[in-house]
């Protein structure tokens, strides 16, 4: 993928992660441009100051992420940290020693390429939606479909995104919505998707695939490249991702207070 050179502090998870977070420290043994295996090391902090402390991100060969791990020395407490996966294998004690304990595991996956011709099926429709208009429907499925996510209608920078949905029945358009996703640009040059549901009375419809394939296509004409993350162990989303074109750019761990 041609915009997926970069690697050490100019790969493009990191330059993803700085949408709403601030970049206070990094470090890298970067030995230079064509060091691939390079770990690098940000530190992050909220600039709004809702979210005391920390939270680092680590790209890079898992021996060499652990082995920069022992030399950063963060500013604040630390509430987070995403490593590659492996690192904590061989880093547990410095991440326990900032107090985390391993919480889960993710991939980021990433496409340049628009799909085409996924459609929801008869009777059903993929549309844009007006935050408000359609914010009340859109925070109703998204509590009963993806209570989990972070980044939904609600929250404070959800009018940066362009959100999405799948209607369904009478005149489609007009019908009630039944999946939604959000897609919001981010540093680097890229469209991030999330906040990503479909009820479960509607699944296994296609409608979750049709949403994403949309917000896609739209994404890499927008941008050119589209991002994503996905639990490791969610084998249903990882099935429609790649049939979507999307690939693993990166395995992550995660690390919060134990």
């Amino acid at each position: 993928m041609t915009r997926l050179g970069g690697h050490g502090l100019d790969h493009v998870f990191h330059t993803v992660r700085t949408d709403l977070l601030e970049v206070v420290r990094t470090w890298t043994d970067s030995r230079g441009p064509d060091d691939v295996g390079a770990a690098a090391v940000l530190e992050l902090t909220d600039p709004s100051g809702e979210r005391a402390g920390s939270v680092l991100t680590a790209v890079g060969e898992p021996p060499r992420v652990a082995d920069l791990l022992t030399t950063v020395t963060p500013g604040a407490a630390v509430r987070a940290a995403s490593v590659t996966r492996g690192t904590g294998a061989l880093a547990g004690q410095t991440l326990s020693g900032w107090g985390l304990g391993p919480a889960s595991t993710w991939d980021r996956m990433v496409t340049e390429t628009a799909p085409s011709g996924v459609a929801p099926g008869p009777g059903a429709v993929v549309v844009e939606l007006d935050l408000e208009r359609d914010a009340d429907e859109a925070d109703a499925v998204l509590t009963e479909a993806n209570p989990g996510t972070l980044h939904g209608v609600r929250h404070r920078h959800a009018d940066r995104a362009r959100w999405y949905g799948v209607r369904v029945a009478a005149g489609a358009a007009g019908g009630p919505l039944v999946a939604v996703g959000s897609a919001t640009p981010v540093p680097g040059g890229a469209v991030h998707l999330g906040a990503i549901g479909t009820l479960p009375a509607h699944r296994g419809r296609g409608y979750g695939g049709a949403l994403t394939a949309r917000m896609t296509a739209d994404g890499v004409a927008r941008c050119g490249l589209v991002t994503l993350g996905m639990y490791a162990d969610n084998d249903g989303a990882r099935r429609v991702y790649e049939r979507l074109g999307f690939v693993v750019a990166h395995r992550v761990e995660s690390w919060r207070p134990a």
